[in-house]
């Protein structure tokens, strides 16, 4: 009775390192797939920056509307500033989607090593909705990029001795579809990050052997 207990100890031992060298080298890539999400951590920051910068270019555009002529060159002076600080805040978030990226490209290098035709099919899903994240990203930060350089053309134009209403209405009128296509980009950009985590919780079902 003891040598069958012991026969069963050593072919669960067997069974479990059979299970673990099956799964080890999807275990290696969705753990450095874990590492790249982790490099985006800074995207968190730099969007709630950059929603204050919003909020606070919206007060400072208020006050023009109750402005004196000789007030509206300070307060578009300022809606510059904010323009140049939202700049560098997407900049810091564009730095640190690209480390993200540089991280998942060498995991991606990774699934050569992965040998079972199940774990390479569902990679290989993950990997097709995740490349689509990063260029999903890059169109958004593009459209926001497009925003910013409309709305300096408004705010440059306020600097003017006499700016004219209908001409500045008409530059905001492009600022507006601006946000309309940044809007389309935001959706699709988290349409796509939910997409990335379905198939993120697919793989790792198969690593806990569901």
């Amino acid at each position: 009775m003891k040598i069958s207990k012991l026969i069963f100890a050593l072919l669960m031992v067997l069974l479990l390192a059979a299970c673990q060298g099956k799964t080890e080298a999807l275990g290696n890539f969705a753990t450095q797939i874990d590492t790249s999400v982790k490099a985006e951590e800074p995207v968190k920051t730099t969007g709630e920056k950059l929603q204050k910068l919003e909020n606070d270019k919206v007060k400072i555009f208020n006050q023009i509307n109750k402005a004196k002529q000789g007030e509206i060159k300070g307060y578009a002076d300022q809606l510059l500033k904010n323009a140049d600080d939202r700049r560098d805040a997407i900049e810091e978030e564009i730095k640190a989607m690209d480390k993200s990226k540089g991280i998942y490209e060498d995991a991606k290098a990774m699934t050569k090593d992965i040998k079972d035709e199940t774990q390479k099919k569902q990679v290989a899903s993950f990997i097709e909705v995740n490349d689509k994240k990063y260029t999903q990203h890059q169109q958004l930060m593009n459209s926001y990029k497009d925003i910013l350089k409309t709305e300096k053309d408004v705010f440059t134009y306020l600097k003017q001795p006499q700016p004219k209403s209908k001409v500045v209405n008409a530059k905001i009128e492009n600022v507006t579809k601006k946000y309309e296509q940044f809007n389309k980009d935001t959706t699709a950009y988290a349409n796509m990050l939910r997409a990335v985590e379905q198939e993120k919780t697919k793989m790792t079902d198969i690593l806990n052997g569901k």
